[in-house]
C-alpha cells in the first residue's frame, strides 16, 4: 500500500499497513456516516457545507478514535475533509502554530 507522509508517496508494509490503520477499524464515522465527512465533487453552498460539516463533527464527538484519526489527518497533511473533528481549514492552523508559523497575536507589533 501507498500512502502520503510528510506530503510524499511512501510504500509501507502489509504489517505495518495493518498497525498503523487498526484505529479505522473502531471509527464511528465508517458506513453511512461517510459522506458528511467530504465535500461533493460538485460546488458546495456555504450553508450546506457549514451543516455537512457540523454532522460530521457531531459524529466525530461520540468516536471513540477521534484523537487518532485527527493526529492521523495532521501527520499525513490530509487536505480535504473533517477528520477527528477538524475540517481542513482548523487543522492547517494546528499544523501552522505545530510548525511556528502562525499568525502573530493581534498587537504584538510583528
Amino acid at each position: 500500500m501507498v500512502v502520503l507522509r510528510k506530503g510524499r508517496a511512501v510504500a509501507i508494509r502489509r504489517d505495518e499497513q495493518d498497525e498503523s490503520f487498526d484505529w479505522q477499524r473502531s471509527a464511528a464515522c465508517r458506513g453511512e456516516h461517510a459522506v458528511a465527512f467530504f465535500p461533493p465533487p460538485h460546488f458546495e453552498r456555504k450553508e450546506l457545507r457549514l451543516a455537512r460539516e457540523r454532522r460530521a463533527k457531531a459524529i466525530c464527538r461520540t468516536c471513540p478514535v477521534s484523537v487518532a484519526c485527527l493526529d492521523y489527518a495532521l501527520a499525513a497533511r490530509e487536505p480535504h475533509g473533517v477528520w477527528g473533528g477538524l475540517n481542513e481549514v482548523e487543522r492547517r492552523l494546528i499544523a501552522d502554530e505545530r510548525n511556528g508559523r502562525g499568525e502573530p497575536p493581534r498587537g504584538s507589533g510583528r
